[in-house]
């Protein structure tokens, strides 16, 4: 769990740097649009955050055969392009 709470920390610090940067750098209405799209994709990191902090506590169950269906899907596919 600490470990998503530094990526919390380590985001927030990231999409504050971004705003700050638009904000200095950017003329007036692109640094609006930039900082809500900042703002959204911190939300949006924000709550999947959340959710795998809660999904810690759930038993593994029967997400870790597709975690590693995924995982060697994954492999495969990228064998694939590095070979073609």
């Amino acid at each position: 769990m600490l470990s998503w709470r530094r990526t919390t920390v380590s985001f927030t610090a990231v999409a504050l740097l971004l705003a700050r940067l638009a904000v200095i750098e950017a003329p007036r209405p692109l640094a609006l649009v930039a900082v809500a799209a900042v703002g959204l994709t911190w939300a949006g990191a924000i709550h999947l955050i959340r959710m795998r902090i809660r999904g810690l506590t759930l038993p593994v169950g029967r997400t870790l055969p597709l975690v590693v269906t995924l995982t060697l899907l994954y492999c495969a596919t990228g064998t694939l392009l590095l070979v073609s």
